[in-house]
This record gives C-alpha cells, structure tokens and sequence, in this order.
C-alpha cells in the first residue's frame, strides 16, 4: 500500500500502478483514494498561489491570471484540466493541461504553500507565458493586403504612404479612432418649433 500511494502521490495513475504492478485495477484504487484527495486539494490549493515574476510575487492568483490569459488567447478554461502531484524533492507541481486545435498543451508550476496562499514558480516555458503580464498581447499585428491593380492605379506617394503604414502595424489591442463624418443631427420633439 506505501508503494501504490508513493506512486500515486508522485503522479501516476491508478492505470499505471495497476498496469507495472501487476494487480487489479480495485486493489489500487482502494489505496489510492486517498491519494488522490490529496492531490486534487494541493490542485485547488495551487490556483489560489500567487505566481512569481521577476518584481515579485502578485497580487492576482495562478487561476486569475490564467484566466484572463486564456480570454485573451480565445481559450475556455472551463475544458482544461488541473493537477498536483509532488515531485522527487518533495515539492509540489501542479499542472494546468488544455486543448489548442489538434495540440495539447500543458504547463506546470512548483508550488510552495504559505500562510497568504503560497507562492507559484514557472517550471516551463509555456507556464512563465501564462503569468507573463504580456500574454494578453496580440500574437499578430494586421497588415493591409493590396492587390496589383490597387498599386497599378497609385501615385508614388500614394504607396510610399502604404508602405510607412505597413511598417508601424497598430496592434489589434488599440481601438482605431474615427473622425466624425458629419454634425449631428438634433432631433426635436413633435409639435414644438
């Protein structure tokens, strides 16, 4: 049973236990129950950590900042899928796994609990971007695509103005401002001159 739980504990499955053990998959889960509570709490106990930047620790927590990373990215965080397992040093790892098209993505922290939640340290790549204050960037800038017979019909100015737009591309983030095309009209109750 101390073996079935030390594997639980450090992340297998009760699928893999039962599978290099060689025992029924019943046996294990008995055992690994409790297990298995444990690592579904250090997950819960994980998002609410506070993440680590270079400054320092934040103020928002891991589930906060995911959050409004996968708004922003068009992610739904309601799909992915949260775990906590303790690592060979004894420390835990949570994991945040999710779908992206045909990709599955996963990012994982080290997580230190403290008396204010806990502290949240990137593991990988992908978990620094998800706390990065950046990530809710555009991954592209839009650019104006021209056609030949657009250029064909263009004074020299004309395109060299297009090209310096092309050069500074506005980042989707930024609202385009319009100029008012006309006064607006005042409209006046009926009956009343």
């Amino acid at each position: 049973p101390r073996e079935i739980q030390a594997r639980i504990r450090g992340g297998a499955s009760v699928e893999q236990v039962s599978q290099e053990a060689g025992i029924p998959i019943a046996k294990v889960e008995r055992f690994a129950y409790p297990v298995l509570l444990e690592r579904s709490r250090a997950a819960d106990m994980a998002k609410k950590g506070h993440p680590v930047r270079p400054d320092g620790p934040t103020v928002e927590t891991l589930l906060e900042i995911v959050t409004q990373a996968f708004r922003a990215r068009g992610h739904n965080l309601d799909e992915a899928t949260w775990d906590a397992w303790r690592d060979d040093d004894g420390h835990w790892v949570a994991e945040l796994q999710w779908q992206a098209g045909r990709s599955t993505n996963t990012a994982h922290w080290r997580y230190q609990p403290d008396a204010h939640g806990g502290t949240i340290t990137a593991l990988d790549d992908i978990a620094a971007d998800r706390v990065d204050p950046d990530c809710g960037r555009p991954l592209r800038y839009l650019t104006p695509v021209y056609s030949a017979r657009d250029v064909d019909d263009s004074t020299e100015a004309e395109i060299a103005e297009r090209r310096a737009a092309v050069a500074s591309p506005i980042p989707l983030d930024q609202p385009a401002v319009s100029e008012p095309t006309a006064e607006p009209a005042i409209l006046e109750a009926p009956g009343t001159e």
